[in-house]
């Protein structure tokens, strides 16, 4: 190993000293630590500062921050396929593997090899719109499949990578939504409801666990169906298998709101989002991409679950 990324969350109290932990750490084996700028100079490092994309492309990335910060380091580590070493520095910490008392341990550990690379499946949800006189001319056609709502007069116009989840939901102020629910082309249902969380196994445990759905193993490849306050008590739960793929048509109940006010969207783990129009067809499939996460061998998943839900006290 010869350099080390550092994540870490601007708004937590211990990730300063955390932070300056692990690089005196690093520079005493000789390892490079490399930190974002705002980090850098915050520390008075700025021979340290590096772009987001070179501390992504760094031999491993660790992070000090809760779930949501592993989210975003998982998204910016895809390209490069760098482990990511998770210090859990939120309320439950099921993607964290370190405790912060535990710091100088565990990066021993690192540096002997001692944790295991385990593989995430990660899902795309993208936005494609039917093209009209308002399309924006910059956005790529999609590809239409054999077996899809989707054909050649729509367009791309936005989505992401995720680790956890994609969810299609209803604004605060705006009515239900009605959505039309495939899967390869078939239609699975059609109701009404404040939104859909679409979740990889690794979403199980977040928003999807919120909803009703179960808690899955991550090394289950599936995606997760589970509708949001639905207005049926027929509709549960569904798994679909993880090379099939999902297309949600969302439209909107009630009267026309004014031209920008938002009534629904599509959030990516929770942090990226594409506002919808009603018609708009939302794509969720297994992303080609995986996201790498360092874990102890003595953290298994469901001493995890045991201890972060508290089973058994």
């Amino acid at each position: 190993m010869n350099s080390i990324g550092i994540f870490a969350a601007p708004g937590k109290a211990q990730a300063r000293g955390l932070v300056q932990q692990l690089i005196a750490l690093a520079e005493a084996r000789g390892i490079a630590a490399r930190l974002p700028a705002n980090w850098a100079h915050s520390l008075e490092r700025p021979d340290l500062a590096a772009s987001e994309d070179e501390v992504a492309a760094s031999d491993v990335l660790v992070t000090f921050s809760g779930d949501g910060g592993v989210l975003a380091a998982a998204r910016a580590a895809v390209p490069h396929q760098t482990p990511i070493l998770a210090v859990d520095l939120g309320r439950l910490g099921f993607l964290s593997s370190v405790r912060p008392e535990n710091l100088e341990r565990a990066f021993a550990q690192l540096c002997e090899g001692g944790f295991e690379v385990e593989e995430r499946m990660m899902l795309e949800a993208r936005v494609l719109r039917r093209r009209d006189s308002s399309s924006d001319g910059a956005t790529l056609p999609c590809q239409s499949g054999a077996r899809s709502l989707i054909g050649p007069d729509f367009c791309d116009v936005g989505g992401s990578l995720g680790l956890n989840d994609a969810v299609v939901a209803k604004s605060a102020l705006a009515r239900i939504l009605r959505l039309n629910i495939y899967v390869e082309g078939e239609l699975v249902a059609a109701v009404r409801a404040d939104g859909l969380v679409l979740s990889t196994p690794t979403g199980s445990t977040a928003y999807a666990l919120s909803a009703g759905g179960p808690i899955v193993h991550p090394g289950v490849p599936l995606l997760l169906m589970c509708p949001i306050c639905a207005h049926t008590l027929m509709l549960r739960p569904l798994v679909v298998g993880p090379d099939e793929t999902v297309e949600i048509l969302a439209e909107f109940e009630g009267d026309e709101v004014a031209p920008g006010e938002l009534q629904a969207m599509l959030t990516v783990d929770g942090q990226i989002g594409v506002a919808l129009q009603s018609g708009d067809v939302v794509r969720v499939q297994r992303a080609q991409a995986i996201a790498r996460l360092l874990i102890s061998p003595d953290d298994g998943f469901y001493t995890r679950l045991r201890q972060k839900l508290r089973w058994g006290d």
